[in-house]
């Protein structure tokens, strides 16, 4: 075999030839799409450290949220309170942790009920059409008349406030955006070519909408969902705010800025520090669902 020095002419052709490129899948192009927007990464970094906080607050908190000392009333950060005490005496650092595990329990099970009505609403309305879809667009243009916060302030009225009613409130009251989302996408989905294969064999429809259209229409209710959080976070916070949310002892951000008001010109940190956790939960998931809606768009150019 003729060589080139020590070197063979096959191994110089070997390393000249061009490497076959990795195959490309559906999930790997949104995720290379997803990391080359900046604010979607660190979106994504600063939802994850909030969740993080949220899922591990009994191992990360110094104190349990509702042990007050009323010796340390309003002390300032330090003498084993990293961010000082509370108006009765609790620590605020335990506060703040405990108030981001309210807070995403709120943002994740709100946005979680509001998709499952709206897929089943808008999945009937857009397989079945007929009277089904005019039922169903009724109810939609009932609910968009009225407010969702009005709705639940009504409802907090008749049944009363607490973490698990306002869940069950701003769910039940959520579910509109993704029902039209999914309406469309059902719509523009049924007359499809595998859709027809799937009828003429006699496929059931609950199992045509599962395994054919839920997956390909997947991508936009994503992005919904996850938009839905830094919503249902505020919706939270406002009422909270109002006394009509989470009630004591369970801590709250929203409440922990409206007890704070007549305090803040001792203490700004009892306001201003669950203002930036309402802040950076906000701006933290619209990041990650802005990126999301651009890294799943089919359209999108690599």
């Amino acid at each position: 075999m003729e060589r080139t020095g020590s070197v063979s002419t096959a191994t110089i052709a070997a390393r000249a030839a061009p490497r076959p490129r990795a195959r490309s899948t559906p999930l790997g192009d949104a995720w290379r799409r997803y990391r080359r927007n900046r604010l979607a990464m660190i979106g994504l970094v600063i939802a994850g450290l909030i969740l993080f906080t949220a899922a591990f607050a009994p191992l990360l908190a110094p104190a349990p949220y509702d042990y007050a000392d009323i010796s340390q009333i309003l002390k300032p950060p330090g003498n084993g309170h990293l961010l000082g005490t509370d108006e009765v005496g609790r620590d605020l650092l335990s506060r703040l942790i405990y108030g981001a595990r309210t807070s995403m329990t709120v943002g994740l099970l709100v946005p979680l009920i509001g998709t499952v009505i709206g897929l089943v609403l808008g999945g009937a309305a857009g397989w079945f059409g007929g009277k089904v879809d005019f039922i169903v667009l009724r109810m939609v243009e009932a609910m968009t008349a009225i407010p969702a916060l009005i709705i639940a302030l009504l409802l907090i009225s008749v049944y009363g406030a607490g973490l698990d009613h306002l869940i069950l409130y701003l769910g039940l009251t959520g579910w509109v955006g993704v029902t039209r989302l999914t309406r469309a996408q059902f719509l523009a989905l049924r007359d499809r070519e595998f859709v027809t294969a799937a009828r003429a064999i006699g496929t059931p429809a609950w199992r045509i909408m599962l395994q054919h259209l839920l997956p390909n229409a997947a991508g936009p209710i994503i992005v919904v969902f996850v938009l839905g959080i830094p919503s249902a976070v505020f919706g939270e916070a406002g009422l909270s705010y109002l006394g009509l949310g989470v009630q004591d002892p369970i801590p709250s951000w929203g409440k922990m800025i409206s007890q704070s008001a007549p305090y803040m010109q001792q203490d700004p940190l009892l306001g201003l520090l669950p203002v930036l956790g309402i802040a950076l939960t906000m701006l933290s998931f619209s990041f990650v669902g802005d990126g999301l809606r651009d890294a799943l768009d089919p359209n999108a150019l690599e």
